[in-house]
């Protein structure tokens, strides 16, 4: 949850951009990142991306990370493309971004997958 901030806190950054990662084998994937996919299919979402983002404080940038998991390809029910999957990551990541741009600016750590969940359902397939 977040906590209960004064709007005179807030904490502008500057937005430095997404850096696209993309994996073609699962065991090139970080630890960190197979944790998240693991913990989607659990909850039988399919994961095909991941963004991770960074404050950088002495810049007061805020810039991310998004993993795309090309090695899932053989999950995707047979009637989704891929050329739908990616139109759809990259709508949908920058919104990540988006978000854990503004919980780091109220110095807020919080689940981006909780904002999304109450923005909308993520899962398109």
């Amino acid at each position: 949850m977040s906590r209960v901030f004064d709007p005179d806190e807030l904490y502008p950054l500057a937005d430095g951009g997404i850096d696209w990662v993309f994996y073609f084998r699962k065991s090139e994937v970080p630890r960190r990142e197979l944790e998240v996919v693991a913990r989607a299919k659990r909850e039988k979402f399919l994961r095909l991306a991941v963004t991770f983002g960074s404050t950088d404080l002495d810049s007061r940038q805020y810039r991310s990370t998004t993993a795309i998991h090309l090695w899932q390809m053989d999950n995707l029910p047979s009637k989704i493309s891929w050329r739908t999957v990616f139109v759809h990551v990259f709508t949908h990541e920058p919104l990540h971004h988006a978000i854990g741009r503004s919980l780091a600016e109220i110095a807020d750590g919080g689940d981006q997958e909780w904002v999304i969940r109450k923005l909308g359902d993520g899962r398109w397939w």
